[in-house]
């Protein structure tokens, strides 16, 4: 091994060789960094057994430029320009490669092969593979953020392919989405077979349905009666033990944006209370490469240097999980997370994960955070949408989870371990409900989601439309997670077990089919005004009983459940408002229109809110 590699591989050691001098001397002596600044860095980096200079960059005292300029020096190796990469001899090695070692090759010449790299370890294993193809490899030195533009610049067009199409298509939506002739079909079948029906048996056709309304609420208020059940029945959970410092692992936490120039400053200033390790922490803004005012404004914010900006390379289709797929390859944690732009997470919650993961068994590869909203007092929509998130974070899904159920994820607080996320091939790029198809796919392949007590503050959506809209999206992302998971109904069962494989089709095809379905229940008030319902004209009188009695035990579990909500979400003023979640429901109706007829003709767009 030649003696450059051999030195180049003790980089990042906390004790360099004799012959090099310490990095916090040469800082000194260069004047870049003064006593003040050394102690305090050279404390954390011996508690928490990073190396030094990555210490003093995250706490502002140094650029990472600055850094790897100095670290060159030490190690007398040449200090790499990424910007004069050969890019046929990129493209020749290979994205996989560059990806796994976070490196990328810079020139071959008379016979010698340079690799830029940033660390000791992945030139090492990355020299190894190189060597029996290229012979004589040598390091150069370039920070992670360098490697990432140039990687970025050489691999662009298949970065952006990957991020849209590593999926595997079996398990993705996308032959939903590219196939507009099938869904002009199907959609043409549908509205044929409705209006045969309306206009030959329209009695027979609304008891039905009626039958079949009544069918889904009752399954889904016995669903939520065993999660309630679950829920307050489980021992409490004693608080997990963070590990020992030296034993931390790196946490990245990816937040995307999309036409949000504003909001640069208040983020820095939200997740900048977090109290995790700042050398063990890395803020990922994604932004995508056509949205300038948001490049812009983030380029000129003042960043602390553990929060960097990854952009994603123009390409279709233009969601939220095509923009995770580009990001999450760049981030360097062994645990991954998800933050929205306007998060307000408590600050310790990194910890919490990280001890709540110690803690758990290896087959526990997900930790989904409580969502609450910060402003549950601002209108009357407000209320009952706090209501509706407190009873789904609080009570449904931790319920879900100690039933074995899937759990149908959050976009946001949420944190998978690097290799599940891995192995699940990222996210489905073409699902506009990400995250609940992700929940699925977690548990078909044997992994499990527990739910962690900890809070992210969010901004409740209480404006009517905006919330038709933003709840459009979610029926209609459930619509397409039950069309992508339902291809094979016998292996979605054998992947679940029947228990679970009960519960998918109460949560998605219930809940998709209970919004369109609504109205049909909403017709027995008339029989208030007079007007005999067809259900009564065929229905025996003791079973227009149970359904009365069925209607109110229906209503009696969702009350409970938001009571109980409201009482652990500290927001017990909102109890009285309680009764009103009936007409907060009645938005939901044309929510699951407008998703129905997206569903056919635009399953793949994403209306942001």
């Amino acid at each position: 091994m030649n003696q450059i590699a051999s030195h180049f591989r003790r980089l990042g050691e906390s004790q360099p060789p004799e012959h090099a001098v310490p990095l916090g001397q040469m800082l000194l002596d260069d004047g870049q960094l003064g006593i003040g600044d050394l102690l305090p860095a050279l404390n954390e980096h011996k508690a928490l057994g990073v190396p030094l200079g990555q210490v003093v960059v995250s706490r502002g005292a140094l650029s990472e430029q600055a850094l790897f300029d100095q670290l060159a020096l030490q190690w007398n190796i040449r200090r790499c320009n990424v910007e004069q990469i050969d890019h046929e001899l990129a493209l020749k090695i290979g994205l996989p490669f560059c990806l796994r070692y976070k490196a990328i090759p810079v020139e071959l010449k008379d016979g010698v092969l340079f690799l830029a790299v940033s660390g000791k370890e992945e030139f090492a294993n990355a020299e190894q593979e190189l060597e029996e193809v290229y012979g004589l490899v040598m390091p150069l030195i370039a920070s992670p953020k360098e490697i990432e533009h140039a990687l970025s610049f050489a691999f662009h067009e298949q970065l952006a392919a990957m991020a849209a199409t590593d999926l595997p298509i079996e398990n993705s939506c996308r032959g939903l989405a590219e196939n507009a002739l099938t869904r002009g079909i199907w959609s043409a079948i549908a509205i044929t077979l409705i209006v045969t029906l309306l206009l030959t048996v329209p009695g027979q056709f609304l008891v039905g349905l009626t039958v079949m309304s009544i069918a889904i609420s009752i399954s889904s208020a016995l669903l939520k009666t065993a999660a309630l059940i679950a829920n307050v029945t489980s021992k409490p959970v004693e608080d997990n033990k963070l590990p020992a410092l030296q034993d931390l692992p790196k946490v990245s936490v990816m937040v995307p944006l999309h036409r949000e120039p504003g909001i640069a400053d208040m983020l820095v200033k939200r997740l900048g209370r977090l109290t995790y390790p700042k050398p063990l922490l890395e803020i990922l803004l994604v932004v995508e490469e056509n949205d300038t005012l948001t490049i812009d404004a983030i380029r000129a914010a003042t960043l602390p240097s553990w929060i960097t900006a990854v952009v994603v390379p123009e390409g279709n289709p233009k969601t939220k999980p095509r923009a995770l797929n580009h990001a999450y390859k760049f981030c360097s944690g062994d645990i991954i997370g998800i933050y929205d732009a306007e998060d307000a997470p408590d600050p310790d919650q990194i910890e919490k994960v990280v001890a709540k993961f110690a803690a758990s068994g290896s087959d526990v590869a997900c930790l989904q955070g409580i969502l609450q909203f910060y402003n549950p007092r601002q209108n009357w929509l407000a209320r009952c949408f706090t209501m509706d998130y407190a009873a789904w974070f609080r009570v449904v899904l931790p319920g879900l989870s100690r039933l074995g159920m899937p759990v149908p994820l959050g976009g946001t607080t949420l944190f998978l371990k690097r290799d599940a996320i891995e192995n699940m091939m990222g996210w489905d790029a073409h699902n506009v409900t990400e995250d609940a198809d992700l929940g699925i796919r977690l548990n078909r392949a044997g992994y499990r989601t527990e739910l962690i007590d900890s809070v992210t503050g969010e901004e409740a959506n209480c404006y009517p439309w905006k919330w038709i809209r933003q709840r459009s999206r979610w029926i209609k992302g459930y619509m397409v997670t039950y069309w992508a998971h339902m291809r094979n109904p016998l292996k979605l069962r054998r992947d679940l077990g029947t228990k679970a494989f009960i519960g998918f089709q109460i949560l998605f095809l219930g809940t998709c089919l209970h919004f369109l379905t609504a109205p049909v229940l909403w017709s027995f008030w008339l029989s208030y005004l007079g007007v005999i319902h067809a259900f009564f004209a065929y229905t025996p009188t003791p079973l227009t009983a149970a359904t009365a009695w069925a209607f109110l035990g229906v209503e009696l579990v969702g009350m409970i459940i938001f009571a109980i909500s409201c009482v652990r979400s500290n927001r017990r003023f909102l109890i009285p408002w309680i009764p009103t979640m009936s007409f907060y429901f009645l938005l939901a109706v044309p929510a699951g229109l407008k998703a129905l007829w997206e569903f056919f003709r635009a399953p793949v767009f994403w209306d942001k809110t």
